[in-house]
């Protein structure tokens, strides 16, 4: 198992890359993590290593495929959790972050598999109405072609499972790529272009980016 500083480098490669296969630079991942840059190169230097990373110039990494495999754990973990405690716990986005970041290293695979079958069916506590929406929220149908807009709460929580595994789940920021003629929804999320369908779009409830 590996080392918990070394999960979140990995993580954070692939949030900055998503699945392009594209490198992420030594800037971006101190950014991305708080971290100094000197400290920054070598954890990387020991990443690359163990075979986790590899250059792609002197100043910039991408996932091997060992490298992914481990980001891709920690990343749904990480997604499970936050919607954990912001559907079902009404926790804030951030701080449910924050949490999930914590979280994520030491919970098993087979426990996140549980937690995710759970929200499929269950239902939120009495009266919680989820993320405290601001005036402008509204569903992902409502949005123009190139609004940027952040996941407030996600109506259904049947749709949890599929959206999590699309990388969709309160917090996260989406961009309005295309709006289609039978009203399914292009959004581009970590690099990549996904079509939710008008069903699923109108379920999960979004505002501005401040």
């Amino acid at each position: 198992m590996l080392p918990s500083t070394f999960e979140d480098y990995l993580e954070a490669v692939l949030t900055i890359t998503g699945n392009s296969g594209q490198s992420a630079t030594l800037q971006e991942i101190a950014a991305a993590l708080g971290t100094e840059r000197e400290a920054t190169g070598t954890t990387i230097a020991s990443l690359v290593e163990e075979g986790y990373l590899e250059r792609a110039t002197d100043d910039a990494v991408r996932l091997t495929e060992k490298g992914l495999s481990v980001a891709s754990v920690v990343a749904r973990k990480h997604r499970v959790l936050q919607c954990f405690l912001t559907e079902m716990l009404g926790v804030d986005a951030d701080a449910a972050s924050k949490e999930a970041c914590t979280l994520e290293h030491d919970i098993s695979d087979e426990t996140i598999d549980r937690l995710s079958s759970y929200m499929d069916g269950a239902q939120p506590p009495t009266g919680y109405m989820g993320h405290c929406l601001g005036r402008d929220a509204c569903t992902l149908l409502d949005c123009k072609e190139g609004d940027t807009v952040r996941v407030a709460t996600i109506r259904g929580p049947r749709r949890h499972r599929r959206l999590l595994d699309l990388g969709i789940f309160p917090g996260e920021v989406v961009q309005i790529r295309r709006k289609l003629p039978n009203q399914s929804v292009v959004v581009r999320v970590k690099g990549c272009d996904i079509a939710i369908s008008p069903e699923i779009a109108g379920s999960i409830l979004v505002e501005s980016c401040p």
